[in-house]
């Protein structure tokens, strides 16, 4: 990666492993060889979760290479990363309340008394 991007894609390219970075703590190294895997594979693919890089060609998970590194962003769960897309998975904690306060529902009282009224009222 220490050579000046040439084309639009090699930019692209670039930017999206430096882009990784933000998110995980990688070497060098390990960035050489995230931008030369999808330098030379048209159809790579990187997934990463908490603990490691998943670098594989699409349709071939099982020969995939693993960099074990670990998130430094408690924002995001993951990525996914290719040739074609940079995508975050963001960190999601569910709410401990379900936002249904239970109990009755007056409205319903509310709009029977209305409609009582308006019948009354003809």
């Amino acid at each position: 990666m220490n050579k000046e991007p040439e084309t639009y894609e090699e930019l692209i390219r670039k930017k999206r492993c430096i882009d990784l970075t933000n998110y995980y703590d990688l070497s060098m190294e390990e960035l050489d060889k995230i931008y030369n895997f999808l330098a030379e594979n048209p159809k790579a693919k990187i997934v990463g979760d908490d603990k490691k890089l998943s670098l594989f060609v699409e349709g071939n998970q099982k020969d995939a290479s693993f960099i074990m590194t670990r998130l430094i962003s408690s924002a995001v769960d993951g990525v996914i990363l290719s040739n074609t897309i940079f995508k975050i998975i963001a960190h999601y904690v569910p709410s401990s309340s379900s936002g249904y306060s239970g109990g009755s529902s007056s409205n319903n009282n509310n709009n029977n008394n209305n409609n009582n009224n308006n019948n009354n009222n003809r």
